[in-house]
């Protein structure tokens, strides 16, 4: 009886270390984490707005990957700074992107927050935000500028579960 015992064991651990070398060996693919979005927070007192989320885009050109976006605005600057990245996984490994914007305010309200690009001769694009404070929302525009030729589009702001 403890002999069979054994000879199962071995038997497993055989089994087991076949199908890791084998997998190994024959190109298995690599186990990709999930990457999740920030959760969507829209939160603000009498002086700024903080934004966290990630861009859905509902027209003009989809950015591969999952990505993550926080803005943060600034009354009495009347400014507001954008920070996007995107992660994009592939067989060959991730590449990040990332990029920050600047924005002049145009509106600031209790229930609202409006801010335009600034721009440089050398940007091909402008865009506007509009953050809802009660809405907990935030949608951004974007239309090409000068010589250069970009997709107009529009994004809206989601985010995952914690």
């Amino acid at each position: 009886m403890r002999r069979f015992g054994l000879q199962a064991a071995m038997m497993l651990i055989a089994l087991g270390a076949g199908t890791a070398v084998g997998g190994f060996y024959l190109g298995a693919a690599p186990h990709v984490p999930d990457v999740i979005r920030p959760p969507l927070d829209v939160s603000a007192d009498a002086d700024e707005v903080r934004v966290w989320g990630a861009w859905e885009v509902l027209a003009g050109y989809v950015p591969p990957g999952t990505g993550a976006v926080e803005i943060r605005c600034f009354r009495q600057a009347g400014l507001c700074v954008e920070a996007e990245a995107n992660l994009l996984q592939h067989t060959e490994g991730e590449d990040l992107m990332a990029e920050a914007r600047l924005y002049q305010v145009t509106a600031w309200s209790d229930g609202v927050v409006e801010a335009a690009q600034l721009t440089t001769q050398a940007d091909c694009a402008q865009s506007r935000l509009e953050i809802r404070l009660g809405e907990q929302g935030a949608r951004r525009s974007w239309r090409g500028i000068g010589a250069c030729e970009a997709d107009p589009g529009h994004a809206r702001l989601v985010g995952d579960p914690l």
